[in-house]
Parts: structure tokens; C-alpha cells; sequence
């Protein structure tokens, strides 16, 4: 018998960095983007020097929300899968997300952001940016899995 598709697997991606999980209760604000290198799809952003102006979650920022993968911006579209500098992005404030873990993390953990990996930890390190706000794991996964986090909806 001949094979009828090989393009998909057995099942669908659970999700993708950056992407909502769930707009149930969900809410999601426009900023224009003022760094040079841009903004990556997941990737935690603080206010920043200008009106209406985001830039990368550091530490003492006041954090804002996590840019959201959109449909009408491919993932793999430079400058590195996310919004270029002045470009108006969407950013989460409040919801679910799926992100990338860093390594194994638990639900309800702690969510901290790691810049050179681009993905989610459940602890403080070197270079890493956190604890993200009122945000935790809302299920668990080992390093590489996509998994779920929780912006001001659940507690640890």
C-alpha cells in the first residue's frame, strides 16, 4: 500500500515558543520595539525609554509582558524569529504561553528567562533574568520540551 503524506507526524505540535496556549482569559498590549538586535517570539520585555517603547527583561526592569508568536510573522523569519527594532510587536500581559524549557521544571515552579539559550528556567544563574513577575510553570517538562507558563492567573 502506498504511503499517503509523509510531511506530518503521528500527532500535532503541542505549541511553539511564544505562542498562546489559551486566550480564555487573556489580554495582550502593542509596543514598538527599541532595541537593535530586536525582540524574539517568548522573549520577556520590560518598559523602555520611550513612549510605548519595549526592550529585553533585565534585571531591575520593570517587566511588561512576553512577545507573542503571530501568525502573520513566521517563526523563522529574521531577525531571529521575532520583531525588529521599531516595529510594533504584541506583547502578553496576561495568560498562557508556550515557551521552550531550559531544563527540567515543575508545575508551579518559578519562571526565570535564559537570554543565550532563549528558553525557560525554574532558577537563578549566570545571565539569567528573573523571576519573571507573577508568572509560574503551569506543567512540567524536561530541557528542550514545550512546555506551559502562567502569566498573573496561578500561584505556586
Amino acid at each position: 500500500m502506498a504511503t499517503y503524506q509523509t510531511t506530518y507526524g503521528n500527532a500535532p505540535r503541542k505549541g511553539l515558543h511564544g505562542q498562546i496556549a489559551s486566550e480564555e482569559k487573556a489580554n495582550k498590549i502593542s509596543r514598538t520595539v527599541e532595541t537593535v538586535a530586536g525582540i524574539k517570539f517568548g522573549q520577556p520585555v520590560q518598559r523602555g525609554l520611550a513612549d510605548h517603547g519595549v526592550a529585553p527583561f533585565a534585571a531591575g526592569g520593570k517587566f511588561i509582558g512576553i512577545a507573542v508568536l503571530t501568525p502573520n510573522v513566521l517563526p523563522d523569519v529574521a531577525p531571529a524569529g521575532g520583531y525588529a527594532q521599531f516595529v510594533t510587536g504584541a506583547f502578553l500581559t496576561s495568560g498562557q504561553m508556550y515557551v521552550r524549557a531550559g531544563g527540567a521544571v515543575s508545575d508551579g515552579d518559578a519562571v526565570y528567562y535564559n537570554p543565550t539559550t532563549d528558553a525557560y528556567v525554574n532558577a537563578a544563574g549566570t545571565g539569567i533574568v528573573g523571576p519573571v513577575p507573577d508568572c509560574f510553570f503551569d506543567t512540567s517538562g524536561g530541557n528542550g520540551d514545550i512546555v506551559e507558563i502562567s502569566l498573573k492567573h496561578r500561584s505556586a
